[in-house]
């Protein structure tokens, strides 16, 4: 398997005033997967290596997590694993932002997602 390119896709991100903010991204097909991390940081950069807290640890048939309210601008990113605990490369940013919250700085690949207001 190719780990580097193991998540493609696009990281979404929805809210409702009822269910708070959803991180939903596409299923990864590959037969070894063994599941996702989802991280998240508070500020840029936000890589494994710089920033990044370990959110959750989802099974290979989970594809979206529920965030809740951040009080705060959060950056996420997802990985895919296999049974190896060989991690792919991340993908790319998510940025939840709270009503209220001046705008963040733009992101790699400036996908940046906020409340419905």
């Amino acid at each position: 398997m190719n780990w580097v390119s193991a998540i493609t896709g696009v990281l979404v991100m929805w809210s409702s005033t009822a269910w708070g903010a959803t991180l939903t991204w596409d299923a990864n097909m590959e037969p070894n997967l063994a599941g996702y991390h989802v991280y998240r940081c508070s500020q840029l950069p936000c890589t494994r290596k710089a920033g990044a807290s370990l959110l959750a640890t989802l099974g290979k048939n989970e594809t979206s997590l529920d965030i809740g309210f951040p009080a705060e601008i959060q950056y996420y990113f997802v990985t895919a694993y296999n049974r190896g605990n060989h991690e792919s490369a991340a993908s790319n940013l998510a940025v939840f932002v709270p009503v209220g919250s001046p705008p963040p700085p733009p992101t790699p690949g400036g996908l940046r997602i906020a409340p419905p207001q």
